[in-house]
């Protein structure tokens, strides 16, 4: 949600939430309360099950920024039986009439339904981990379920809450040599508090230079590789 408030400085942005623990919808519930949205009829299941047209899922969170929520519904998603299961959030962008700059699309680490949809739209993945050995491994297991679907996306890595102890030192110095390495953000306690108090972000401070310079180090790459 920090790369698409940046984004939104600049560009028409489409947030989609598709964690199954709404924790994008969960940071703008004061807003998305202020335009009286019924959560539990308005959100990304609900538009996956074609119970709701995706126009109508939208909300406007600000300036440039619009948002598809998510709701605690969409854990049903992965134990339903639904014909090309694999491909309805495909199908609902095809009907999307309005123009956006970008569409971003935040998931669960979780190797499921909801990744498998949003993995087959993605032209870029940017894949935020701790630098934890168990971090490292999830991407493996995440390069594992590209190749299954046999798609081709470029796989960006970014290094969050990152302490200067050994063990984070020893990790950030593995992942750096990837080609497609963008930069870490540093662990901060102010960050922390805003999110879980669901605090408008300070785009002045410095965590937020760090995730800024990560972002246009990310448009840099694509830019020159289209």
């Amino acid at each position: 949600m920090i790369f698409a408030t940046l984004l939104a400085q600049k560009h028409k942005v489409l947030l989609i939430d598709m964690d199954t623990q709404a924790s994008v919808t969960s940071y703008f519930f004061m807003t998305i309360e202020k335009r009286n949205i019924d959560l539990k009829t308005i959100n990304i299941y609900e538009v996956l099950r074609n119970n709701v047209g995706i126009h109508d899922s939208i909300i406007n969170i600000g300036s440039n920024l619009d948002l598809i929520p998510s709701y605690l519904s969409l854990h049903k998603f992965n134990k339903e039986a639904i014909t090309f299961k694999e491909i309805k959030l495909q199908k609902q962008l095809q009907n999307l009439e309005l123009d956006y700059d970008y569409i971003i699309i935040d998931t669960n680490p979780s190797l499921d339904y909801t990744l498998t949809n949003a993995l087959v739209v993605s032209n870029y993945i940017i894949v935020p981990m701790t630098a934890e050995k168990w971090a490292v491994e999830s991407l493996e297991l995440l390069s594992f379920s590209i190749d299954d679907l046999a798609i081709e996306i470029p796989v960006f890595i970014i290094i969050t809450r990152f302490k200067k102890n050994n063990t984070h030192k020893e990790l950030f110095n593995l992942l750096k040599e990837d080609k497609n390495f963008l930069g870490l953000v540093s662990e901060r306690e102010d960050l922390n508090k805003k999110i879980a108090k669901n605090d408008i972000f300070n785009l002045g401070k410095d965590y937020i230079l760090e995730y800024e310079s990560i972002l246009n180090n990310f448009l840099k790459r694509i830019s020159m590789s289209s």
